[in-house]
């Protein structure tokens, strides 16, 4: 038996390993980011533009205000 110290081959890379870590989860949070904003685009903002667009395809500010005057919701008119 010799005296040397008992050494695995199987032991954690603590050299740069903050480095690593903070590379990769830099990366994982870009990822989700362009992730969250590619689906928010798809699913809430593209259908309120079509939503704004529809509504004011055909809405009439004139008509609107008469109705507005008429229940006497402005005191200067």
């Amino acid at each position: 038996m010799t005296n040397a110290p008992a050494v695995s081959n199987n032991a954690p890379l603590m050299r740069g390993l903050h480095n690593a870590q903070t590379k990769r989860g830099l990366a994982i949070a870009i990822g989700l980011t362009a992730v969250v904003t590619t689906a928010f685009k798809l699913f809430v903002n593209n259908p309120k533009k079509e939503a704004y667009a529809e509504f004011y395809k055909n809405y009439d500010a004139q008509k609107s205000f008469e109705r507005m005057k008429a229940n006497g919701r402005f005191q200067s008119c």
